[in-house]
């Protein structure tokens, strides 16, 4: 077991508003005086008017905060995007501690967030089956008889996540593997049994489409036969989307119940090993991401804007 809580990194770009309450909802965590913070903050595209000011209002927002143990500020020069930004950000800070726990700048985390994710950082440290520790949980059914407040996933998450330094150096960021499972149907349909959308949004990275970190995560975490932890009762929710948001929408189909403050312990296996996979619970945590839930979120997008 670790002696310090995990460093906290938030990432943030151009929403003053969205970063300020991010850092207020994680200060009000009851850790928050034992946990380091470190904001970082991704520069201003050159070809956006205003954009300047915008960060410079989020960098006023990050140096202003206060309750943790420690705050620090990095502002990025250059605009890297959000896949250099977190990438950057947890390399960095697991070199430094040999685990991290990151949040975006449009994520309310509820009061026990930073406790949880402390909890399941050290109950799991030890355990290879895991690779992603996430406070984010989607909308499922508790099945009858499962007493536990948590449960394996085998999709990986990006609102809210953890890991230790060990996994994260395992993720083969170029998937040089890429043209071997583009060719393998069996293999895409392996994949794809986390969701309908992991191929797709592989091969969109493969072709310069999109700069996702998380789905070159997903992809070693699949590979691996490795697990995220997730709570049965999400501890987190996306305020992301809105007309400001960079790779959102107004509508958000990825339901949640919102647990704002859980009370006492959380319900853990007596043993970290004793906590299976249950088919019941992997199929609901994933049908967000199954074709038809997809083809009504697309829908819903456009009549909403």
């Amino acid at each position: 077991m670790n002696n310090e809580y995990a460093p906290l990194a938030v990432c943030a770009f151009n929403r003053a508003s969205s970063l300020q309450t991010t850092l207020e909802a994680l200060r009000d965590n009851d850790i928050a005086p034992y946990t380091h913070l470190y904001v970082y903050i991704d520069g201003p595209r050159r070809d956006v008017a205003g954009e300047d000011a915008k960060v410079n209002e989020v960098v006023s927002v990050a140096r202003a905060i206060e309750g943790f143990k420690s705050v620090t500020v990095t502002v990025s020069n250059v605009n890297k995007g959000l896949a250099a930004s977190i990438t950057g950000a947890a390399t960095q800070l697991l070199n430094e501690y040999g685990r991290v726990i990151v949040v975006e700048d449009d994520l309310y985390c509820s009061r026990s967030f930073l406790s949880y994710m402390n909890q399941m950082l050290d109950a799991y440290e030890n355990d290879p089956r895991v690779m992603q520790v996430s406070g984010y949980g989607c909308k499922i059914s508790r099945p009858r008889g499962y007493e536990y407040d948590i449960y394996l996933n085998r999709r990986a998450h990006s609102w809210t996540w953890a890991t230790w330094k060990d996994r994260w150096e395992t993720v083969d960021w170029q998937v040089k593997d890429f043209d071997e499972l583009a060719a393998n149907r069996d293999a895409i349909k392996a994949f794809n049994r986390g969701g309908s959308d992991l191929f797709g949004m592989l091969k969109g990275w493969k072709e310069g489409r999109n700069n996702s970190w998380y789905i070159r995560f997903n992809y070693a975490m699949h590979k691996q036969g490795r697990y995220t932890v997730c709570p049965v009762r999400s501890l987190v929710r996306n305020d992301g989307f809105g007309t400001e948001a960079t790779n959102c929408s107004n509508y958000n189909r990825y339901k949640v119940d919102f647990e704002a403050e859980h009370q006492g312990a959380f319900v853990m296996p007596e043993q970290p090993s004793d906590l299976m996979p249950h088919p019941g619970i992997m199929k609901d945590a994933i049908k967000y991401w199954s074709i038809p839930y997809r083809i009504y979120g697309k829908i819903m997008t456009k009549i909403k804007g």
